[in-house]
């Protein structure tokens, strides 16, 4: 069967990117700047990485505890080489989002060539309405998965319009491993690929086997568990709230105008004959839609995310390739007059895409310092950029993130006579904690929520009140007061602190706290639940141990319920 498409190779010429391809790559790298920030929840990797590599502790939260409290294994591993380099975390978190913005647009150039029928002048849709957009560039940074979700949105759709493109294969194979979600657009492109080639896609089955099978492998052998914490603490049905999370994304970003004028463009070339099916490239869009759509229906069922527009990053930047070309085969058949305008046209687009921001911000978010208000329990990125402990430069090469401040060091070192004041950088203390031999045991148990403070106090294990990274309460059942957001968590917080305070980050806590009659009443009803969950977090690394333990089952309890 042959490979879809209507257009022949173009010339070499063609592939030169244009003028305003060159502008859309500038505009990109400098807004991925001006809109640079850091998601609180960034620092969960920062405390895993840097206990690896500074501490000796492992790939975890706590010491001894073995817990996936992040989201995206991918994410993880790119950030351990990068930061043994001897970066730090503000600067690494910039330079990766500029390597993926330009990395975005060198696939979004090529994406044009091949959507577009031959001889059409590149117009390159896609490329103008994601390099101004506000949410997109912010979303190379953030410090979390987000630049590679939308760099493997884009290496998705290049993908599904040519098969036969090497690299998207391979971020196709790879996606699952940057969130688990995106397993649901690497089976539309496994079908697609072997519908297309008529052969089975071994690149990207090769690439996602030899990738998530040996995490997996490792999952098992090093957390006893088969998905991250984090997939537990979220996992739950919202529908009401996550179609408010996508109406907040399409409202914003034009999506109800725009989806439907690009459907009523297809129709009217097809139906007028100014375009074939086979120029329009109607299976390859209609992929690239059911795809999105098949994201934007598990997210809407997990009510979407406390941020605006994150969890959307994939099934937007797909759905907006999915509009790639069509302009070029109404611009063809356009008198030259009109022809000659296409600049004039692409930068009339590009202006009213970046004069888009979100409806939590009074203001456009060029002025960094714009006010930000929550809507239908919705943050947009600016609430992390105007916190205090968050709020860097992005144009400056030191921004001073990695010094601990006075109550770090007042909480970290305070029964030890190292103390000095402060503030000091956090790997000369990394060094000097090594060399006292000191461990977490040597110090307090503290209940933690706000992720920054939690890697600046390295010296503790610490229990994450909302649950991010702690196994008994991310199996809680309490309901969500916002998308990820569990209030009631804080009160069971308290007695895990209690619990970790008295008798240690070992398994069988649970059971001896009970034992002593000492133990909450929801601890007591759930014993049996709580001292599995114990074992997979304390487990051995025995892989069939592990995998046993894995026959449990999910393990979630009801704090209020009736128990075991």
């Amino acid at each position: 069967m042959a490979t879809p498409g209507a257009s022949t190779t173009p010339t070499p010429a063609a592939w030169r990117p244009t003028w305003i391809e060159w502008l859309c790559l500038a505009a990109s790298l400098v807004l991925t700047l001006q809109y640079a920030w850091v998601l609180d929840d960034a620092y969960v990797y920062s405390r895993y990485v840097d206990n690896l590599l500074h501490l000796g502790r492992g790939l975890v939260f706590n010491e001894g505890e073995y817990v996936e409290g992040y989201s995206s294994p991918a994410w993880c591993l790119l950030l351990i080489p990068l930061r043994a380099s001897g970066l730090d975390w503000w600067l690494l978190w910039r330079l990766l989002g500029l390597a993926c913005a330009a990395a975005t647009w060198a696939l979004l150039v090529s994406l044009a060539r091949r959507a577009a029928p031959a001889g059409a002048r590149a117009f390159n849709t896609a490329l103008l309405l994601l390099s101004f957009n506000y949410a997109v560039q912010s979303y190379f940074t953030s410090g979390v998965e987000a630049p590679l979700v939308q760099l493997a949105a884009v290496g998705f759709a290049l993908y599904v319009f040519d098969p036969r493109h090497a690299p998207a294969a391979v971020l196709v194979g790879l996606a699952p491993l940057i969130r688990h979600e995106l397993a649901l657009p690497l089976v539309f492109a496994l079908a697609w690929g072997w519908r297309a080639t008529g052969r089975i896609p071994w690149l990207v089955l090769g690439a996602a086997a030899l990738s998530l099978g040996p995490w997996l492998v490792f999952r098992i052998a090093y957390y006893a568990d088969l998905v991250p914490n984090t997939f537990y603490l979220k996992d739950e049905v919202n529908w009401t709230r996550g179609l408010r999370y996508l109406h907040d994304t399409a409202l914003t970003y034009g999506v109800y105008v725009l989806a439907p004028a690009f459907a009523l463009l297809a129709f009217a070339l097809l139906r007028s004959g100014a375009a074939t099916k086979r120029e329009l490239r109607l299976g390859e869009r209609g992929v690239l839609l059911l795809s999105a759509a098949a994201v934007c229906v598990y997210v809407a069922k997990i009510g979407g995310d406390p941020r605006h527009y994150r969890y959307l990053a994939f099934p937007f930047c797909v759905a907006v390739c999915a509009s790639q070309g069509l302009l070029e085969c109404a611009w063809r058949t356009a008198p030259a007059r009109l022809q000659r305008l296409a600049p004039a046209a692409a930068l009339t687009l590009a202006l009213g895409v970046g004069a888009l921001h979100p409806r939590q911000l009074a203001g456009h978010p060029l002025q960094r310092s714009v006010e930000h208000l929550k809507v239908d329990e919705i943050n947009d990125a600016q609430y992390h950029r105007l916190h205090e402990d968050l709020d860097f430069d992005p144009w400056a090469l030191d921004a001073g993130d990695e010094l601990l401040d006075d109550i770090a060091l007042d909480l970290a070192w305070r029964d030890h006579a190292l103390l000095r004041q402060g503030p000091l950088p956090i790997r000369g203390e990394y060094e000097r904690y090594a060399q006292a031999g000191l461990h977490a045991s040597d110090f307090d148990v503290y209940g933690e929520g706000w992720c920054v403070r939690a890697w600046k106090r390295f010296t503790q294990s610490l229990v994450h009140k909302d649950g991010l990274t702690d196994p008994i309460l991310a199996r809680a059942k309490v309901p969500s007061h916002r998308a990820a957001h569990k209030r009631g968590l804080k009160e069971f917080a308290g007695d895990v602190v209690r619990l970790r305070q008295r008798y240690g980050f070992r398994a069988g806590a649970v059971r001896d706290w009970v034992n002593a009659g000492d133990a909450p009443e929801w601890m007591a009803r759930n014993v049996e639940t709580l001292e599995a969950i114990e074992a997979k977090a304390f487990n051995r690394h025995d892989l069939f141990e592990n995998l046993a333990l894995l026959a449990r089952g999910r393990l979630a309890f009801d704090p209020s319920g009736p128990g075991d």
